[in-house]
């Protein structure tokens, strides 16, 4: 019986055992669902607040428009509450200014938590790949656009994680010396002090 079917009884119930294989695809497919609720979740709430946002500020610039009117065509200013369309417009205006700024900061969250999503998608090509990738591979591998592809790669090598390195033919090579040299960790040693 193949190792992924085989089943064994422990103290009660029935434990399916699965292979390494399985065991990457079921990581992998938990690794997408989080990252896609994640990131998900922020623009759906990004979404909810801007909703909310655009109809408040022009009604409450309207209500302070009439309360403006009201206090500048009344006798007495600030009898029989005509400040209170102002106030309430000011207030809306804030209020929605301030759900505006809110929506643009979890826009900018799920910016982040994709970028980061497609980096670990590069970085794993890497793995598979032997350590060394170029641009088009990145991007036809991984559903990236050639420009996402390039920025990420870019942006790792200026961070110091990727080397560049040219071919005879002009090609550029981003090698990752972690993926390379991955073997070596287990010989490591502690960083002697001068």
């Amino acid at each position: 019986m193949p190792k992924s079917r085989a089943r064994s009884r422990i103290g009660g119930p029935f434990i399916l055992r699965m292979n390494g294989d399985a065991m990457r695809s079921i990581d992998e497919a938990k690794f997408k669902v989080s990252s896609a609720m994640e990131g998900g979740f922020k623009r759906l709430g990004a979404l909810s607040l801007k909703a909310m946002a655009v109809p408040m500020v022009p009604l409450g610039l309207g209500f302070m428009l009439y309360g403006l009117f009201e206090i500048a065509t009344g006798s007495a200013p600030y009898a029989d509450g005509e400040i209170m369309p102002f106030v309430v417009g000011v207030s809306l205006v804030i209020f929605g200014s301030l759900l505006w700024l809110l929506s643009k900061k979890f826009e900018e969250a799920a910016h982040r938590v994709r970028y980061r999503r497609q980096q670990n998608r590069v970085v794993r090509l890497s793995q598979q790949r032997g350590g060394r990738l170029t641009v088009t591979e990145t991007a036809a591998e991984t559903g990236l656009a050639i420009e996402e592809a390039d920025e990420i790669l870019k942006g790792m090598a200026d961070g110091g994680f990727v080397e560049v390195e040219i071919t005879d033919s002009g090609m550029m090579v981003y090698r990752f010396p972690e993926v390379l040299y991955a073997h070596e960790k287990n010989w490591s040693r502690g960083v002697e002090s001068a």
